[in-house]
């Protein structure tokens, strides 16, 4: 049978198309962790970590994977914690990376992110520690656990889901305080900062928050909608004094602010220690945007409270 020119480089063409699906659908061996773990290169030559049961088992360099024998696919990435990614990988038993793996798909889906390898090897890590802390007999404290429930409250809800599949699964009775650990880990993970980073940041929007309580002799009611906002806005905040401090513009804000503050004395002034605050605990002056939004998220709260707005400060 002879085809055309045409129909020949169609032929060509669904033949290159059909190797390219079969490239991307495998994954080449490039070193063995253990039976369930396996460093590989993919079709872009990436390489990637790929866990699935027993896919290192009678593997050999640069044999092939298939798709349909891994559990899940991460980017390798160079850097100086990569020995020690991989170091935990060997040590961290199957049994708790694929358990693992499933609060990171719980995660993922409610929380609307995407997680890279470090927090399943820092997780999965955890998870093993208080586990064997567990069976030992230890009861170790959750260092952040109220601030977590009240900063947090997203990530503390998939937390409390993974306690629960962890003791289904493994079969143990690990308290609900192991639920803010398992968020705090999630935190940083979105923070894309070490866990001293995201505690600093939580310990700073506590602060403002006892701050503007105890000015305004309020008990601010966490789950509304006004400080929600107000708590997001602090965490904005406090990562942008802590990690950035770049000078913003202050364009015509000055006589806006001076017009908000005159009507709202009380809020200006829980404004005013808002500012002493982060002066004296991270050398952060207030811009005028600064405070502006400030004014704005406590005159909401005021508000939010059904009160008369009532100057106390004369």
């Amino acid at each position: 049978m002879f085809f055309s020119g045409k129909e020949a480089r169609g032929k060509d063409d669904a033949g290159q198309d059909s190797f390219e699906l079969m490239l991307k659908d495998t994954l080449l061996v490039k070193r063995i962790i253990n039976n369930n773990i396996v460093i590989a290169e993919d079709f872009k030559g990436h390489e990637v970590v790929a866990i699935g049961k027993g896919l290192g088992f009678r593997k050999q360099k640069y044999d092939v994977i298939h798709s349909r024998e891994v559990m899940k696919t991460y980017v390798l990435v160079d850097g100086s914690a990569r020995p020690q990614l991989l170091s935990l990988f060997e040590q961290v038993p199957f049994e708790i990376i694929e358990l693992t793996q499933r609060i990171i798909d719980i995660a993922q889906e409610d929380l609307k992110m995407t997680f890279n390898v470090n927090l399943v090897v820092a997780l999965a890590d955890h998870i093993q520690f208080s586990v064997n802390q567990y069976k030992a007999g230890f009861d170790m404290p959750a260092l952040v656990n109220e601030e977590v429930k009240r900063f947090y409250k997203d990530e503390y809800e998939v937390g409390k889901k993974a306690v629960r599949l962890i003791n289904e699964t493994l079969h143990i009775q690990l308290k609900r305080e192991e639920s803010t650990s398992i968020a705090f880990h999630l935190i940083t993970a979105a923070e894309k900062r070490p866990n001293h980073d995201a505690l600093r940041i939580m310990q700073g929007v506590s602060e403002i928050i006892k701050l503007v309580e105890q000015t305004l002799d309020l008990t601010l009611d966490e789950d509304s909608m006004a400080v929600s906002r107000f708590i997001i806005h602090l965490k904005f905040f406090m990562r942008s004094i802590l990690f950035e401090q770049v000078r913003r513009s202050e364009g015509s804000l000055g006589s806006m602010l001076s017009q908000f503050s005159t009507g709202y004395e009380q809020a200006s002034r829980c404004v005013d220690l808002i500012s002493n605050y982060v002066l004296e605990h991270y050398a952060y002056s207030l811009t005028d945007e600064d405070r502006l939004y400030l004014m704005i998220h406590i005159v909401r709260l005021w508000d939010q409270q059904g009160k008369e707005y009532i100057d106390f400060a004369g």
